[in-house]
């Protein structure tokens, strides 16, 4: 059942596969459908290049951190996803404006998340995911935007 969308702030879709792969844009997504204000956050560091050639300070742009933010309901239909998270489980996140629409694919984990045991059917839960380095056949690949 989803949210009425006066209840929600970015009205993006939130989707999970317990399935790895090295391309996540492939791997068929379920949709979290109590989620709500999920936030994409891509920001790009900086790495200091100077040399003692000048008195200024020289940048290259560095690693690209991403992070998922969500809230969503525990209900019978989240609490496997749940679990998940709750077992640090190695996972496919994907977000979307809207089902047909573009979004971004990573290999992720559950890195926080805000709830209190036991979990009961109308709680609500806020996670956190940042992609995971992975070896190995079937290991996921990097963030995909597709």
């Amino acid at each position: 059942m989803p949210l009425e969308t006066s209840q929600v702030g970015f009205n993006g879709l939130l989707q999970w596969s317990a399935t790895v792969d090295a391309d996540p844009s492939g791997v068929t997504l379920a949709d979290i459908d109590t989620a709500r204000d999920v936030n994409v956050s891509i920001q790009v560091d900086k790495t200091e290049v100077t040399d003692r050639r000048s008195q200024f300070k020289r940048y290259c742009p560095s690693m690209i951190d991403v992070e998922v933010t969500a809230t969503l309901t525990y209900n019978a239909t989240s609490k496997e996803f749940v679990q998940k998270c709750l077992d640090r489980d190695v996972m496919t996140i994907g977000v979307k404006h809207s089902a047909a629409s573009e979004g971004i694919y990573f290999t992720g984990q559950c890195f926080q998340s805000d709830l209190s045991q036991p979990l009961t059917d109308g709680m609500t839960i806020s996670v956190s995911f940042a992609p995971v380095r992975q070896s190995g056949t079937g290991a996921g690949g990097e963030p995909v935007w597709g």
